[in-house]
């Protein structure tokens, strides 16, 4: 719902703000211009003693920084974004604004620096464009996050993300500014207003419903996870539900502290990394070689979910993803299973790893013990099941399944019933040759038995194959 309302005050107020921001940015940039009194115009047109700050009540500044906001035409966009486990960890060149995290937990990491942030839900981290991150969710859940981001008119919505909204394009200024994400929760009726910003305020709501009125008199009610970017005063009104609401601010000019200045006893000078200096033709290479090493050490050749280095940590083979051989990569014996990625028996029980993993039981215990999982209920009828003289009885298989009575005592199996949990598959089958659940009918739990799926040319250890 849209309404209006009209006055000359409000109009009149509306230019004179307008007015006094383009004659300080004039002047900013003609002192900068002309290289003289940067500091002393910076203090009298850009931090006056009244400049407001764009929290106020209960709303607090949850990410924040100083940055250079590029010339040319640009505009806000929010993206919905999604961060894989560590392992598949993805990389991405950041935009200039903020992330927020909606659920799970983010890690994102600087290529250049090494840097970190662990961002849980509901934290926020400002972004500075062009940085090459890694992105990686923690825990057993996804992270999903969202970028409110200054991108070109042109840019294209991320690769692993959705546009959720574009707003309408503004020219940048070439400047340095103080970026703020601000959120506040709102009880019912209860307000926040958001000062005149240097460029058009991103608003976005979380949850609930809010409306935003403009200083034209435009009224722009938004429900959960709606937006709009707006220029002037703003004020935030949540409705009989409350809200949940985060702006993206830009505040004033910013100047660079003068290079003259006497530095502090005890207290690193930090280099404006817009300007050359010989210090930083020695840091820039260094960076480099830390982000090359950092990408090294990533390095999975095998690709069995261990880096190169762990593996030479470890003594396993970076060029082998199953070291042992016994059907378990070094990542799932490693990080997964708990078993030796350099002994095929971890347990010395006579069963490899990979086969005590199939048939259900423990790799770890040195006896091999029943399923705990109740199989899952199938609705399709069993194959019919293969007789005793089908299968060919031998010496030490009573039941002619291929598999030695010791082997079936030995996993629970029947040494009397040649197909123990009547999937259609031989227990010798299972156990030699397919690698499926001697007591479990369905092993891959999609519905189908085993020996259907065989029979159907799928595969009874992939669900997705059915």
């Amino acid at each position: 719902m849209t309404s209006h309302r009209s006055g000359q005050a409000v109009a009149a107020g509306r230019r004179v703000r307008e007015l006094i921001l383009r004659c300080r940015t004039v002047l900013v940039v003609a002192a900068l211009v002309l290289g003289f009194g940067t500091a002393q115009l910076a203090t009298a047109f850009l931090q006056v003693p009244d400049e407001p700050s764009p929290a106020s009540g209960t709303a607090q500044v949850v990410a924040q920084g100083v940055v250079d906001i590029p010339n040319g035409d640009i505009r806000w966009q929010i993206a919905e974004q999604s961060a894989p486990p560590p392992a598949n960890a993805t990389g991405s060149r950041s935009d200039l604004g903020f992330l927020i995290v909606d659920s799970g937990v983010l890690l994102a990491e600087d290529l250049a620096t090494g840097e970190q942030q662990r961002l849980p839900k509901g934290e926020a981290m400002l972004t500075r464009g062009g940085a090459d991150q890694l992105r990686a969710a923690l825990g057993s859940d996804a992270a999903v996050y969202r970028s409110l981001a200054l991108v070109d008119t042109d840019a294209a919505a991320p690769a692993d993300g959705t546009v959720q909204f574009t707003g309408e394009p503004f020219p940048g200024p070439g400047a340095r500014h103080d970026l703020d994400l601000v959120r506040d929760a709102l009880a019912p009726d209860e307000t926040l207003t958001v000062p005149v910003g240097a460029l058009p305020t991103l608003i976005l709501v979380v949850d609930g419903v809010a409306e935003v009125a403009s200083e034209t008199g435009d009224v722009f009610s938004l429900g959960g996870g709606e937006a709009v970017s707006l220029t002037g005063q703003l004020l935030i009104t949540a409705t009989e539900n409350g809200a949940t609401v985060i702006a993206a601010y830009t505040g004033p000019v910013v100047p660079h502290l003068e290079a003259g200045a006497t530095p502090v006893p005890g207290r690193r000078v930090i280099e404006s990394p817009g300007t050359p200096t010989a210090k930083a033709a020695e840091v820039l290479p260094a960076a480099t070689a830390i982000a090359t090493q950092r990408a090294a050490d990533r390095t999975d050749d095998d690709k069995d979910g261990l880096t190169n280095a762990e593996e030479d940590a470890a003594g396993t083979d970076p060029n082998l993803a199953d070291t042992d051989e016994d059907g378990l990569t070094d990542g799932e014996e490693t990080t997964q299973v708990g078993t030796s990625p350099l002994s095929a028996d971890t347990d010395g029980d006579g069963v490899l790893d990979g086969d005590e993993v199939a048939q259900g039981t423990n790799p770890l215990d040195g006896i091999a013990a029943a399923p705990t999982a109740e199989a899952p209920a199938v609705d399709e009828a069993p194959a019919a099941e293969p007789t005793a003289a089908e299968a060919g009885a031998a010496p030490g298989d009573s039941d002619g399944d291929g598999l030695d009575d010791a082997i079936e005592v030995e996993l629970g199996t029947d040494p009397a019933d040649l197909d123990t949990d009547d999937d259609g598959l031989t227990d010798g089958d299972e156990y030699h040759v397919y690698q499926t659940g001697t007591r479990n009918p369905d092993s891959d739990g999609d519905g189908v038995v085993d020996g259907e799926e065989i029979a159907n040319g799928t595969d009874p250890n992939d669900p997705a194959s059915s």
